[in-house]
């Protein structure tokens, strides 16, 4: 077979663009004002449930999306980091409506094909003449995968990364902690991300969800859902468009 153009990796030697390439592309991207985020409960006597300031992501079809947040916050404290919490093709943002910045950024990254517009940079086609590589087509670009630590409160700093480039998050396996303080109560809740405008990213945690239910059914005490070994991206997004859409 006639090979025309292939991209290889300077240190790995890996072929990164080829005739079988395929990468997410951003599908959406814009802005949530987290000071609009509120939480709420169900009225009434149990089954009962209650939840923290939450906003909706948008999102779209499919299962292959991933969500990537920046949300700069100076101040790392109880109010100024996000959790994601996606169920289905729905996607819901944990903020808290006080934190100094309520601008968080959000990019919508998707496996489905959207027509690419604006000036040609570089395409690369096939034998059979089908483009498989679009310049115009904002692909998704993983800077690094780091582990998280184990967090039980306070924040934790995890780390700086590529200070001076634009990043953003992604959490491709969530993990949640659940806690029965009684076998008819249990409580959610999940990693929380504090990201600095110097590239230093924190983790804390962040009740989510509470709920309390009229049978006693919620085995006493903790578990943890998700890889205990868990990771998120660092997603450069100093080529990808705000507002996109």
């Amino acid at each position: 077979m006639a090979v025309g153009l292939r991209v290889r990796n300077q240190g790995t030697g890996q072929i990164q663009i080829g005739l079988g390439y395929r990468n997410l592309q951003l599908a959406k991207s814009g802005t949530l004002n987290t000071g609009s985020f509120s939480g709420g409960a169900t009225g009434g006597s149990p089954p009962f449930a209650s939840w923290s300031p939450r906003g909706a992501l948008a999102s779209t079809n499919g299962t292959t999306n991933l969500h990537v947040c920046r949300y700069i916050n100076d101040s790392v404290s109880t109010n100024t980091g996000f959790s994601l919490v996606q169920s289905g093709v729905t996607c819901d943002v944990y903020a808290s409506s006080a934190a100094p910045n309520k601008t968080l950024e959000y990019y919508t990254f998707s496996a489905a094909e959207r027509a690419a517009s604006g000036p040609v940079g570089l395409r690369m086609r096939g034998e059979d003449g089908t483009v498989f590589y679009d310049s115009r087509r904002k692909g998704l670009r993983v800077l690094q995968v780091v582990a998280l630590p184990a967090v039980s409160g306070p924040p934790i700093e995890v780390g700086q990364f590529f200070p001076g480039v634009k990043i953003g998050i992604a959490i491709p396996s969530p993990r949640f902690y659940y806690f029965a303080q009684s076998q008819d109560r249990c409580t959610m809740t999940a990693d929380y991300f504090h990201m600095t405008s110097d590239n230093r990213i924190f983790i804390s945690r962040l009740q989510t969800v509470q709920q309390t239910l009229i049978t006693n059914t919620f085995p006493v005490g903790g578990v943890t859902m998700g890889p205990q070994n868990a990771t998120i991206f660092i997603v450069d997004l100093t080529e990808v468009p705000l507002g996109f859409g």
